[in-house]
């Protein structure tokens, strides 16, 4: 049986500024859009789209959530981390699934926040297939195109706001598609991958 896919986009706070960094900051969730995709349809078959509420740092979140086009309303409707958890759970099978993200940075998040929340970290690493650094493989790059520039050079239609969560899986996905329909396999992602280590 193929693995189907479970497409995700995380936003996440970070801090910039040169001074007053926060003892112990980490990055939070501010945001979660995913897709899971049927392997055998290439339809979507379930989706989650929320704002996630910061529970360690909720003053550094305000450039996060600028940058990313939220408002204080947004976040009124936030859920906690743990029901974020919840709902990836309820999409993701691990072994059965694969974790599709655009860059290595939203399984570090998560990782990071579940280390942090003490809750038990729902995706398998031999799961994580960054799209990203596929795509760089594939083209042979030494740099990682973004995803906007990999939907143009790919000539995949891109639907809605750049670097809203949602957004951005969706188009992830398509890009996903995009290579499958062109014979790219995630199986050579592994192999290359297994090649280099």
């Amino acid at each position: 049986m193929d693995k189907d896919f479970f497409v995700v986009d995380l936003e996440f706070t970070q801090y910039t500024k040169p001074v007053g960094r926060p003892r112990g900051f980490f990055s939070e969730i501010i945001e979660i859009g995913a897709v899971k995709i049927s392997s055998d349809t290439n339809e979507i078959t379930g989706h989650i789209k929320n704002f996630v509420k910061p529970h360690f740092f909720p003053k550094q979140a305000a450039e996060g959530m600028e940058f990313c086009m939220i408002t204080a309303s947004d976040m009124k409707t936030a859920i906690k981390f743990s029901d974020m958890l919840k709902r990836i759970n309820s999409l993701y099978a691990p072994n059965q699934t694969y974790f599709v993200t655009w860059g290595d940075a939203d399984f570090i998040v998560i990782r990071q926040g579940c280390e942090r929340h003490m809750l038990a970290n729902p995706i398998l690493p031999e799961d994580c297939l960054d799209l990203a650094a596929a795509y760089k493989m594939l083209k042979g790059d030494r740099n990682t195109t973004g995803l906007r520039a990999a939907t143009e050079e790919l000539g995949v239609n891109a639907d809605g706001l750049w670097h809203t969560a949602y957004d951005d899986a969706v188009n992830t996905g398509n890009v996903l598609l995009k290579l499958i329909a062109d014979g790219w396999k995630p199986e050579d992602y592994f192999a290359q991958l297994n090649e280099c280590s």
